[in-house]
């Protein structure tokens, strides 16, 4: 899982479209059950995204997870940052 969204970078004022959102694979997800801290790197497309190289950027969030929820830590970060006005327009990927 992972989200699709656009990433308009400053530097260059250019905006890139449907780039690919997904957790970081290492300490994407850090903390505990009181909260849980959360990095999301954006990547021009899937392919470059699962050689987790050349990523144009990160966001962090932090969120409480739900411990009677079905879904897991992951499914919950991604539906939480859907929550976020820096990812609300954002869709799943």
């Amino acid at each position: 899982m992972a989200l699709q969204m656009s990433y308009y970078n400053p530097q260059f004022q250019i905006t890139i479209n449907d780039c690919y959102w997904k957790i970081e694979v290492e300490n994407g997800i850090t903390g505990g059950k009181e909260k849980l801290r959360v990095r999301v790197n954006c990547f021009k497309n899937k392919d470059i995204a699962d050689t987790n190289e050349n990523k144009y950027c990160d966001y962090d969030f932090e969120f409480i997870p739900d411990l009677n929820s079905v879904d897991n830590f992951i499914k919950q970060a991604y539906v939480y940052a859907k929550t976020l006005s820096f990812f609300s327009t954002a869709v799943d990927a």
